[in-house]
């Protein structure tokens, strides 16, 4: 298998109803935007904050996702109050969830 690399991202919003917003554009532009990503999960931390882990198939897919990444953050300052991410490679990765494809939400 060959190393894997993962961005996470902390984000704090301006509003309880912004972590819907920014999932739903984010679901459109995922396939696009993001080539070579492999798995992200999206977890809702308060009522205004996430945290956010992307994985992808190399080092280079993740490098040449960096500044569409930055572009699309940049495209949510209306409900972004505070980001930061941090990425690099993946140590271990661990899982009993069956493979999916697309955005699937929990219910």
């Amino acid at each position: 298998m060959s190393k894997k690399f993962a961005r996470m991202n902390v984000i704090e919003f301006v509003s309880e109803d912004a972590f819907d917003i920014i999932n739903e554009r984010y679901s459109k532009i995922r396939g696009d935007t993001y080539g070579g990503i492999e798995f992200t999960v999206n977890v809702r931390t308060g009522p205004t904050s996430s945290f956010s882990l992307s994985i992808y198939e190399n080092e280079a897919a993740i490098e040449a996702t960096e500044e569409p990444h930055r572009a699309f953050l940049a495209s949510n300052e209306d409900i972004i109050k505070d980001v930061f991410f941090h990425s690099g490679e993946v140590s271990s990765f661990a899982t009993s969830l069956p493979v999916t494809e697309g955005m699937v939400e929990s219910s």
